[in-house]
């Protein structure tokens, strides 16, 4: 190796990886992945340049000094704790490119390349700070002693210059030219077709799509430094990267249309099932766009869309489709399903990939953030959450996955549960990556939302393929599957025993009754209620208890139900979206009519009677805290409004709460009545914003900037995506295996290469052994929560997790384990 500058040293075996070596790679795996959205030249820039500041002295000394090399008596020594972060590796690699490419008439593709290389450990930058401050020429015009471009350019390896010297400029500027007039057209024609095109903000959304399109390309190169840096220090991650290949889709369709052919054919229920499949794979072969899936509860939406999503990715040559669900609870289940069709003979997880772990730290360590997937895989399941934090979160773990949204097949499950707040950003995001990333997206609901006609549309709404909707027929389609009657309860307000009451009557009645709730406060009270009356079978489910937890309540539930034993299950709202049960009576408390009717899909779901009993109830005023429980009060209000509506014609048999044009009538008051909420408001140092602003034209900012140039403040935009609602924190907690994992991870060594493969194993296991708090609850829970010292994962002590309700603030009385 000689005098040849490192990259990095391995902390197993002490093995350098040159930065020739690292360089190349991650310039050839960048131009692969941007490929994808038309910019593969300016990637192997970007990836040949993005350490470009480690052929400085300075790094050397740092990376030597950090790995014990150098002694630290030694004048060449840099304390490697005091000077982490210190050493500005990214700037210089960022300025050689900007030199390389700065173009008088075209400014902006020179910045936004430097944005993406000099944003490679930081997340994008700021291009103005909310005080009006240039951020961005700040950064830019960083003295020479602190970046040591033109040391870097005398040092650097022979084989690195040729390379970057070889990407013609010309082409470069090219791609980005032809990327951002694609935007720039698009919301030109637009803007022509507003039905206010005054108040179309076609600078705005043109802003926001290049922001967009910027934080997209540097995922491309973040996944390449990523991956190149993780196979050198773990050969595992390498030899899987090789396994993995490419999806063999025709096999995995095969498979599928197998799974299909057993659906029955002798109920009502199964027709319907494979009619609405069938209906899937005759639209599966229409062009890209944003489609539609309106189906009731019941209807077999995910094997449905899954027909869909294979058939479009073989006939668009597409990369890979991704799920994206609401709850944890679900994508369990689904993901389950899907991986028992599609799995066969291959490596568990190498088709079908679940991400939703919220157990590690918020704030990730650098080996954290390599564990962490880059969704890569055929089918991965996420959470929305997961979805938003790739496009808009801070910091760079999140911004990694992006480009994997790019060239694939988006299913948005239970598309109705979307943050109001997060309504003009996902219509605008979604958009970009259908329109200029060549990706289709399915929204799959029971309630469809009007996400293609909101409110003030020249803020952002989604454009939807010509004739979006996957289902021929809607209205037959609902009445076809109309398996309850719903009963009104909404004039005469009830208190917890009343409930309670109603609850025990349609248990002793109907066999067995599902209540779900609002709040996890209700579920604990009206679950001691009904328990303390002497009731057979009574069960709790919310989100105290863990995932493996809720699973053992559901199985054991599901099998008495079978049995046709008498149930009471009192249920936080976790039990609507997707679990697969049904009961013959629902008690829903008053919400949003896409609640009440995802409620009503636990109800004869599988038509076993003509028709099961759904009985929706108003909580005397007072009684039921929602008041900081924004969607759920105002959903519940607005719900109650077109009950009043259509309370006559319902009562009369002239329709049903289910039917399309009363969910339309919904959601139109509902989108009115929130408007105000839908770009994302944040305060600023006092001043009102919103996250639609700052990753746009940032009009509201009062600094400037050249003309055409970015002027988003990105880094600001992040921290408000991330912290504008309070986060909640993954808790491991000590319930069946948990204990064990607990126990194992607290005495886990954190050097050898053994411990850590045995951690990310621990680690996948822990999902289903973790609870996600708020922080006022945490601090409820005060010493009962610990944190890990090796890895900061907290968990909880023993004495403070109930066997029936999951966390809880009050000690249970149980001795808590000695080893933790």
């Amino acid at each position: 190796m000689g005098n040849k500058a490192v990259a990095h040293i391995r902390k197993a075996d002490g093995k350098k990886q040159t930065l020739e070596d690292h360089l190349l790679s991650v310039s050839g795996l960048a131009g692969t992945f941007a490929q994808k959205i038309g910019l593969s030249q300016s990637g192997k820039l970007a990836g040949g340049s993005h350490d470009f500041g480690k052929y400085a002295e300075i790094f050397r000394q740092y990376i030597f000094s950090a790995n014990g090399a150098i002694d630290p008596d030694s004048d060449e020594y840099i304390d490697p704790v005091s000077h982490k972060g210190k050493i500005d590796h990214s700037t210089a690699g960022a300025r050689y490119v900007w030199n390389r490419l700065k173009h008088n008439d075209y400014p902006l593709y020179a910045q936004m390349m430097f944005l993406s290389v000099c944003s490679h450990h930081s997340g994008l930058i700021d291009c103005l700070l909310p005080d009006g401050t240039n951020s961005f020429d700040n950064r830019l015009n960083k003295k020479e002693e602190d970046i040591h471009l033109a040391e870097c350019e005398s040092k650097a390896d022979p084989a690195v210059k040729e390379m970057l010297e070889s990407l013609s400029k010309e082409k470069i500027l090219m791609e980005w030219y032809l990327k951002c007039r694609s935007i720039e057209r698009r919301e030109k024609k637009f803007s022509a077709f507003a039905k206010n095109p005054a108040a179309f903000s076609e600078e705005n959304a043109v802003f926001f799509k290049k922001g967009l399109l910027l934080r997209c390309f540097l995922s491309c190169l973040l996944d390449a430094d990523r991956i190149d840096s993780a196979c050198f220090e773990d050969e595992q991650y390498a030899a899987l990267r090789k396994r993995l290949g490419d999806p063999d889709w025709p096999k995995l369709a095969g498979r599928l249309e197998t799974a299909l052919s057993a659906f029955s054919k002798d109920s009502a229920i199964g027709r319907l099932r494979r009619d609405i499949a069938d209906a899937c794979y005759a639209r599966s072969h229409s062009a890209r766009g944003i489609y539609t899936l309106t189906v009731p509860t019941g209807g077999g939406k995910t094997l449905s869309s899954l027909r869909f999503a294979i058939n479009h990715v073989m006939e668009h040559q597409l990369d890979r489709i991704v799920y994206i669900i609401p709850y944890t609870s679900i994508i369990e289940q689904n993901a389950k399903v899907v991986r028992d069709i599609l799995e066969k003979d291959e490596e568990p997880g190498t088709i079908v990939l679940e991400h939703h772990s919220n157990i590690e730290p918020v704030r990730e360590t650098w080996q954290g953030k390599l564990l962490s997937s880059n969704w890569e895989t055929p089918v991965v399941f996420t959470t929305m959450v997961q979805f938003l934090e790739t496009l808009f979160g801070s910091g760079t773990a999140s911004a990694r996955r992006m480009h994997n949204l790019a060239n694939a097949v988006l299913v948005f499950d239970e598309i109705q549960t979307l943050p109001i707040r997060c309504v003009h950003l996902f219509c605008h995001a979604l958009n970009f990556l259908v329109e200029e990333c060549g990706s289709s997206a399915v929204l799959c609901t029971a309630t469809q939302p009007l996400l293609g006609n909101v409110p003030n549309p020249e803020k952002g709404q989604l454009r939807l393929a010509d004739d979006p909707e996957l289902m021929p027929d809607l209205a037959e389609l609902f009445r076809q599957l109309r398996r309850v009657r719903f009963v009104d309860h909404t004039k005469s307000p009830m208190n917890l025993e009343q409930v309670g009451d109603l609850a025990l009557s349609e248990q002793r009645e109907k066999g067995n009754c599902l209540v779900i709730v609002n709040t996890k406060s209700w579920a604990a009270g009206l679950y001691r209620y009904c328990s303390g009356k002497n009731a057979k079978n009574v069960f709790h489910l919310s989100t105290s208890m863990c995932a493996a937890h809720r699973t053992a309540i559901l199985e054991e539930v599901r099998s008495l139900l079978a049995k046709k034993e008498p149930v009471l299950l009192v249920s936080t709202q976790l039990i609507e979206c997707g679990v697969d049960i049904s009961f013959q009576s629902v008690i829903r408390l008053a919400a949003g009519l896409d609640s009440i009717l995802q409620a009503a899909g636990r109800c004869n779901r599988n038509m076993e009677s003509n028709y099961g009993t759904v009985h929706i109830v108003r909580i005397v005023d007072g009684l039921e805290n929602i008041r900081r429980l924004d969607d759920i009060r105002e959903g519940r209000n607005v719900f109650l409004r077109v009950m009043d509506e259509y309370r006559e014609r319902i009562q009369n048999g002239m329709g049903d709460l289910s039917d399309p044009d009363i969910i339309e009538r919904y959601f139109s008051y509902y989108f009115y009545q929130r408007q105000g909420r839908m770009a994302y408001p944040c305060d600023l140092s006092g001043k009102k914003n919103t996250l639609l602003n700052l990753l746009g034209s940032n009009h509201n900012n009062v600094g400037g900037s050249p003309k055409g140039m970015l002027r988003q403040s990105f880094a600001t935009a992040a921290k408000q995506f991330a912290t504008i609602e309070a986060e909640t924190q993954g808790i491991l907690v000590p319930y069946g295996e948990g204990k064990d994992i607990i126990a194992q991870l607290c005495s886990l060594p954190s050097s050898d290469m053994a411990a850590q493969s045995l951690k990310r194993q621990l680690l996948k296991k822990a999902q289903r052994y973790s609870v996600n708090l708020y922080p006022d609850a945490l601090q409820k829970l005060g010493n009962a929560v610990r944190r890990m010292e090796e890895t900061g994962i907290l968990y909880l002590l023993e004495s403070h997790y109930d066997d029936e309700t999951g966390v809880t603030a009050e000690a249970t009385g149980k001795m808590d384990f000695l080893h933790y």
